[in-house]
């Protein structure tokens, strides 16, 4: 029997409330670590009047953010009403030489997404904070077990570095045969833990590889373990958004759909909104859930955070959600 339990919510609204909900309860402590915290937007206000409430009932607030996908909340009427009732805001800046931050602002972001309650109780996944995501497919999981230590100390870890003008910094399990553990990349190859985790799981693909993801531009190495894995009869299959909430994102993993399906790989195009979410499931027993996109900027350049089981019933889950996803998609003809 495992020692940890789980629920996943699928899309924008479920998983916000949820997280209200879990916000609601909090007694101790509340520390959220978003990409995108939007403002202004009624999702969004409802978040902030919580905080505030919170806060002046003597729980921690703390929020993490990062200053490029949250530009809108920073120095915003909803930012100063945090600070001024006590709610702590800490902002990531990405650390470059000066001649860099100029043409290379959207590297080296923190894109994670993570909110810990009262220390034994986190939710990952792709969800953002931001009213235009209302309707979205995405994926989100709240956790309660041993794994939660681990998520705790990553946003303390990397609100501690933040505070000093630091990155992020590497973030693993120390653990990894664990049924979870977490894993994250970050900009130095050193760091690149989830990055070779998902090449190992490719590689080492026996008989199916199901990919989810909003967003695919990936390296030349990436591309050669899922040719790689095809070549040994592996089943491969992707599901992309049929349209994403990013054109240029759409227009750069367009150059891969067709490359990828004339080499027996399976392409399906979610047509039932804008998908969002970021799984894997390998051969029904690894699977991981999370904030990395298959895509340059997060295989590469940016921090990110996923969980990663080898639990049946945790893999089950993701791969039963993947294979509903595909029956309501557009396969690529």
């Amino acid at each position: 029997m495992s020692d940890h339990q789980w629920k996943f919510f699928l899309n924008s609204e479920t998983c916000w409330q949820e997280l209200l909900v879990a916000c609601n309860r909090a007694t101790t402590s509340i520390d959220l670590e978003q990409y995108v915290f939007g403002y202004p937007g009624k999702i969004e206000e409802q978040f902030i009047d919580l905080f505030l409430r919170k806060a002046r009932d003597g729980v921690r607030v703390r929020l993490l953010l990062d200053v490029i996908g949250s530009f809108s909340f920073y120095r915003s009427d909803g930012c100063k009403k945090l600070m001024e009732a006590g709610v702590e805001i800490n902002y990531h800046f990405a650390i470059l030489p000066p001649p860099l931050k100029r043409i290379l602002p959207f590297v080296l972001r923190d894109h994670r997404k993570l909110l810990v309650i009262d220390g034994n109780e986190a939710h990952i996944g792709g969800v953002i904070i931001q009213e235009r995501a209302r309707g979205w497919r995405d994926t989100f999981v709240r956790l309660r077990g041993p794994v939660v230590r681990d998520l705790q100390e990553a946003f303390d870890s990397a609100w501690k570095r933040t505070l000093r003008n630091l990155a992020v910094g590497q973030v693993k399990s120390k653990n990894e045969r664990k049924e979870f553990y977490i894993i994250g990349n970050s900009f130095y190859l050193r760091d690149k833990y989830l990055y070779r985790a998902f090449l190992k799981a490719i590689t080492g693909a026996k008989d199916h590889i199901y990919i989810t993801t909003p967003y695919f531009f990936p390296n030349h190495e990436f591309l050669r373990a899922i040719r790689f894995a095809r070549q040994k009869g592996v089943e491969v299959i992707f599901l992309f958004p049929k349209v994403s909430d990013n054109r240029l994102a759409d227009f750069l993993a367009n150059f891969f759909h067709k490359k990828l399906s004339k080499q027996g790989i399976k392409i399906y195009f979610y047509t039932k909104a804008i998908l969002h979410a970021k799984t894997m499931v390998v051969d029904g027993n690894w699977a991981t859930v999370g904030s990395c996109n298959f895509d340059l900027l997060s295989l590469w350049w940016n921090y990110e955070l996923n969980v990663v089981s080898s639990n049946p019933e945790f893999v089950s889950d993701l791969e039963s959600h993947f294979l509903q996803d595909i029956r309501e998609a557009e396969a690529l003809p």
